[in-house]
């Protein structure tokens, strides 16, 4: 079987989110990446080429969100995402969207899959997580996994804090996003930085 009837096809639409640009990215299995937020358009591409090149019998094929087909997976992850990012409302849960699991290890498919168990408006420790996972004593791992996280906010890492009652960093834009994306979510809960804790813990 040649190269050309082995490859899959990874299409990708970007678009503008109040945070910056966004870059979402699909196979016929599920998502694959998003990046976001991002300064231009070129940069998201740049991202998703690089994702892709990692999979070499991969071929990226971007479009602009209006030529995606609204009834089409990646249309719809695209449109719920923006709804989200805009009013912090969707009409279908983000988490809730088939994912490509073929690019990840088993480790990080079991931390992503108990992080998208996590509700809207809740938060989870790293070592809950890791619980969760049959390995208690690997919340570091946990950290590890979810700082490669390449679908945020369709596997919410946002809402793994520390369990000490720190917020943690945020790849996609540190910790401001994460108190965003939390508050979009409905979280009233106070974080360490502002006088109250979440758990007894450090991760």
């Amino acid at each position: 079987m040649g190269w050309q009837e082995k490859r899959v096809v990874v299409r990708a639409c970007s678009f503008f989110t109040p945070q910056g640009w966004a870059a979402l990215a699909a196979t016929d299995c599920g998502l694959f990446a998003c990046a976001w937020p991002l300064e231009n358009i070129g940069e998201g591409i740049a991202f998703l080429r690089k994702a892709v090149f990692k999979k070499r019998e991969a071929v990226l094929v971007v479009s602009s969100l209006q030529e995606v087909r609204k009834s089409d997976l990646l249309g719809q992850a695209a449109a719920e995402l923006l709804l989200f990012l805009v009013s912090g409302k969707v009409s279908k849960p983000l988490e809730g969207f088939p994912v490509d699991w073929s690019w990840f290890t088993n480790w990080q498919k079991n931390v992503y899959k108990v992080v998208r168990s996590i509700p809207p408006g809740e938060v989870r420790s790293y070592r809950w997580v890791a619980e969760q996972c049959g390995r208690p004593r690997a919340a570091r791992a946990v950290g590890r996994a979810l700082a490669a996280n390449p679908l945020p906010l369709f596997i919410p890492c946002h809402r793994v804090v520390y369990a000490g009652g720190s917020l943690g960093n945020y790849g996609c834009g540190g910790e401001w996003l994460k108190r965003h994306l939390l508050a979009l979510e409905g979280y009233k809960g106070v974080f360490a930085e502002e006088g109250k804790t979440f758990g007894g813990d450090e991760t």
